[in-house]
């Protein structure tokens, strides 16, 4: 009994030290170079050797994402080629040692290929908030602030009073102009909440107040960074439009883009940021509305059709795939109204497998744009990034100690967010 006892062990501890010397092994350590996941065009083809005996299985929603799957056998392993097929979508590759042990997996994902008309205009932007947001709160003569001491807080939004929907500052005065108790929904981020809430009246002039500061709207300038002519959508600035003294995004209530003109320009220094001073035209020339404003930027439908007088026929969209470090260009408006292209560089990419801002770093070379701006500026969010002829990315912030660089959006991230449509929160 013993004996067989001993020789299980012994058996176990053989395959066991089999395994370790497999797992060591130079071909298995092949697989560390393998992707984690890999980014096709319809049509295109892909080899993944990999350098193990076993097999390799595809999973996909539908056949179409994936053509092509074929394996051809060596003495160390197989070499599997995908090609893409003519549907966008996603497909799961596992490998499986001796076609029983699960040792690598690799996401894939297909992706049509979609143009569009980059931007690069200047672009005036409104935005009424979603209920009101507050900034503050402060006492009513002597009466410590009613908002405060029922919960109220800087960043939280007041969206409801009673079953009434805020819609702006001067209708929730008219809504609480009565005094008495008053039944607020608030929301706070993700969450909302019911608190009462009773006015106190103030003594300067007789009217009942919440003991709170709050906002509901906003206004600035941009750039726009595309337009998409199958769809009529648009997207602009590369980053949330965020509330100045809490740091919130601001909801959509409703919100327009309109024809605006840079009438100066502040150039950026060293600890100083530069602007693009603009103006707004009336509501007669809006050209869109907003209806979204997420982290990637702001998002919604066009008027009337964009054309772009450097791209006529836009451009093919690039992945984060087909980023490199190197040459690019950027679009944007300065006060003579045109759209134009300057000379930049990518210096930086940040390996980034799941949406996120700051994809990459863009350094400005283009003598002319430093001589005009000093490199990149408030306003000038949003200007596309063009790279080997396709459309790559945004711009979205300046670095405040070197102008002539800053952040850029991978132009994937903010169509991601586009056709979600949903609104981000800063974090």
């Amino acid at each position: 009994m013993k004996k067989g006892r001993s020789g299980r062990f012994a058996a176990a501890l053989f395959l066991a030290a089999a395994l370790v010397a497999t797992l060591m092994s130079p071909p298995l350590r092949a697989f560390e170079s393998l992707p984690d996941a890999l980014f096709l065009k319809s049509g295109a083809q892909t080899e993944l050797r990999f350098t193990l005996p076993g097999n390799a299985e595809l999973q996909t929603d539908s056949a179409a994402v994936i053509s092509s799957f074929d394996q051809s056998a060596s003495d160390l392993g197989n070499t599997v080629t995908l090609t893409a097929g003519d549907e966008a979508g996603e497909a799961t590759l596992t490998y499986r040692l001796l076609g029983l042990i699960p040792v690598k997996t690799v996401a894939v994902t297909v992706e049509t290929e979609r143009t569009l008309v980059p931007g690069g205009q200047s672009v005036g932007v409104a935005l009424l908030t979603e209920g009101v947001v507050v900034v503050g709160s402060s006492d009513v003569g002597k009466t410590p602030s009613p908002a405060y001491k029922a919960g109220i807080r800087a960043g939280d939004r007041i969206v409801r009073v009673g079953d009434t929907p805020v819609t702006g500052s001067e209708q929730l005065r008219s809504l609480i102009a009565e005094g008495g108790e008053a039944v607020l929904e608030i929301a706070r981020g993700e969450e909302t909440m019911v608190v009462s809430v009773e006015p106190a009246l103030d003594p300067a002039d007789g009217a009942y107040r919440l003991g709170a500061w709050v906002r509901d709207s906003t206004a600035g300038i941009g750039t726009l960074s595309f337009y998409d002519p199958e769809s009529g959508a648009f997207g602009a600035l590369g980053h949330a439009i965020t509330d100045v003294d809490t740091g919130i995004v601001l909801p959509v209530g409703y919100g327009g883009i309109y024809e605006s003109s840079v009438v100066d320009i502040s150039k950026g220094k060293s600890g100083e940021p530069g602007e693009l001073l603009g103006q707004f035209f009336d509501a007669e020339t809006q050209l869109g509305e907003v209806t979204s404003n997420t982290d990637y930027g702001i998002f919604g439908t066009m008027n009337e059709e964009v054309a772009n007088p450097l791209y006529p026929d836009g451009l093919p969209v690039g992945t984060r795939a087909d980023v490199h470090t190197g040459p690019a260009q950027l679009l944007t408006t300065l006060a003579d109204g045109e759209v134009r292209a300057y000379d930049c560089e990518i210096v930086k990419l940040n390996d980034q497998s799941a949406p996120a801002t700051r994809s990459m770093v863009i350094k400005v070379t283009d003598e002319e744009l430093l001589q005009a701006t000093g490199g990149i500026v408030q306003g000038m969010s949003g200007s596309p990034i063009v790279q080997d002829g396709k459309l790559v990315g945004a711009i979205t912030h300046v670095f405040i100690n070197d102008p002539t660089q800053g952040y850029g959006v991978y132009i994937e991230w903010m169509l991601d967010a586009a056709d979600r449509g949903e609104t981000g929160h800063s974090g």
